[in-house]
């Protein structure tokens, strides 16, 4: 028998929040590629976004395997659990799930944000996730191990990778809300893999750096000096400089993928930084 590992690192059913496209799409595209055969989209972006999406993932499943988008909204309780009952009925479990459904929110100095602005990141970015988690954690308990651990390794009845950011461990002036937000999901992370080790589930997040996503555009589309909050071209080089280079989608996805596999069984409440250096780099440029 050989000592090499093989087969899917992934083989079982992964269900992504803001999969429809940046980084949510990269993910399940990476979970594809590593065998899932099934990959669930949930998203709030128009029909033609999601069959794009599904397309493009569909061109790295294996044969018997299927990729569904389900339109949807993270902050409403009803439809996280009608997708992932959707879900189950189609695959049979829920084995990995990645949390990405989110906004930047408002860029401006506390005094200047509208408080409606401020919660409504408060509740896609912290109440999304931890709803998210509440509902797929209530299936992952109740369902038998996926199976296929090696020998002396515990089962793992799922896997979930909330999307934090290097702004759950360090801020920037005019990002009160996402600042915010992003530590609260690590907080709820560490407590909810605390409460769930015990059972067969893990819960991480992960920390991406500096990545230009669909998200991002309209901070770039106002007037350097308008606000000192606001980012410009400038000072995003800056910010890509001081992590190294430009970055892709598809690292921080193949991150996330690979945390949910069972070669990764001991990592339980991490934060793991996928940044280039940025957050440990002392020098501005």
């Amino acid at each position: 028998m050989s000592h090499y590992r093989s087969g899917p690192i992934l083989p079982g059913v992964a269900f992504i929040t803001g999969g429809a496209r940046g980084l949510g799409l990269a993910i399940a595209q990476s979970f594809a590629k590593e065998g899932a055969r099934g990959i669930v989209l949930f998203d709030i972006q128009p029909q033609e976004t999601m069959d794009l999406a599904v397309a493009s993932v569909e061109k790295f499943l294996s044969k018997d395997a299927r990729c569904i988008a389900i339109r949807g909204d993270v902050t409403k309780e009803s439809e996280l659990e009608d997708a992932v009952a959707t879900t189950v009925k189609e695959f049979g479990r829920l084995d990995y799930s990645a949390n990405f459904a989110g906004i930047v929110g408002p860029l401006g100095a506390t005094w200047d944000v509208k408080t409606e602005e401020f919660k409504r990141v408060i509740e896609i970015n912290a109440v999304g996730v931890w709803l998210s988690m509440k509902v797929q954690l209530a299936q992952m308990l109740k369902q038998d191990p996926i199976g296929g651990e090696e020998e002396g390794r515990v089962g793992q009845r799922g896997a979930i990778v909330n999307c934090a950011s290097v702004n759950s461990i360090q801020a920037g002036a005019g990002t009160t809300g996402y600042s915010a937000a992003k530590h609260a999901v690590l907080g709820m992370t560490k407590a909810a893999a605390l409460e769930a080790r015990g059972q067969g589930v893990r819960v991480n997040c992960v920390s991406p750096g500096f990545l230009l996503t669909k998200l991002l555009e309209p901070a770039f589309q106002v007037q350097e000096g308008q606000t000192t909050a606001l980012m410009t071209g400038d000072s995003w080089g800056a910010y890509e400089k001081r992590q190294g280079r430009k970055a892709s989608f598809e690292e921080v996805g193949d991150v996330v993928a690979l945390l949910c596999s069972q070669r990764m069984s001991l990592v339980v409440a991490h934060n793991l930084v996928i940044d280039g250096g940025f957050t440990v780099n002392e020098n501005p440029e």
